[in-house]
């Protein structure tokens, strides 16, 4: 059963996902670029929110750390951060950072305390699937496809033959596999098709469609109810 990743940039945003039954609820700037990474007093304004809540047994929160950090310990910090704020799962670019001789060694200490990151990988670029098998021996907990460039969308930049090969290839090494970029409702049925853990959505589901812009409590609605009959439908198949 895929699952529902909606991104949020602030309480009110937190609430409508909330309500509407999202599976993990993301914490992301949309305004700082693809993996904009959310201030940390919202952050913690949002998890004390969503900790507090009965529901939340059933909702994950996971938030992006931001890009181009300009060494290995800036990384670690944003994301040991976010880890005392009591997120769930933590997203991190791909990037060259991942080629420092001392990155495994320091991304270990969150990984082999059950910490869940999850590599990016720009769709737009390079996809180096080859990268699977050392983030399962580093402890990773999953890997996702997003989109740098916001003007086209994930399906645009990637064939469903290789959507369904990187997500084929994560389970294959044990990974949570992610699909996310510019996604819009109509792409649900694709999407299930290429058997990811779970699907990104922000652009989609905001007012005009347009990312920066408020979410949209009632299309996020119309999107669990057409994801979860497209899960019945898939089965059933």
């Amino acid at each position: 059963m895929t699952q529902l990743l909606i991104s949020v940039k602030n309480v009110a945003e937190a609430q409508l996902a909330l309500a509407a039954g999202v599976d993990i609820i993301d914490l992301k700037d949309p305004n700082s670029g693809a993996l904009g990474a959310l201030d940390l007093p919202m952050t913690k304004e949002i998890v004390g929110l969503l900790r507090g809540h009965l529901n939340l047994s059933v909702v994950q929160i996971s938030a992006t750390v931001g890009e181009q950090h300009v060494n290995v310990n800036a990384l670690m910090d944003d994301i040991q951060d976010r880890v005392n704020l009591g997120v769930d799962i933590i997203k991190i670019e791909v990037s060259d950072i991942f080629q420092a001789a001392d990155f495994y060694t320091q991304i270990s200490v969150f990984t082999k305390t059950n910490v869940k990151i999850v590599a990016v990988f720009f769709a737009d670029g390079a996809v180096d699937l080859d990268l699977l098998p050392i983030l399962k021996n580093a402890g990773f907990y999953g890997a996702m496809l997003d989109t740098k460039n916001k003007y086209e969308n994930l399906l645009q930049v990637q064939s469903q033959a290789a959507l369904q090969l990187f997500t084929q290839s994560c389970h294959q090494y044990q990974l949570e596999s992610g699909l996310a970029g510019s996604l819009q409702p109509q792409h649900v049925d694709k999407l299930i098709e290429s058997s990811a853990t779970y699907i990104g959505f922000r652009g989609g589901v905001c007012e005009n469609s347009q990312r920066t812009s408020a979410l949209s409590g009632l299309k996020v609605m119309e999107l669990v109810n057409m994801l979860r009959n497209g899960n019945k439908n898939h089965v059933k198949a």
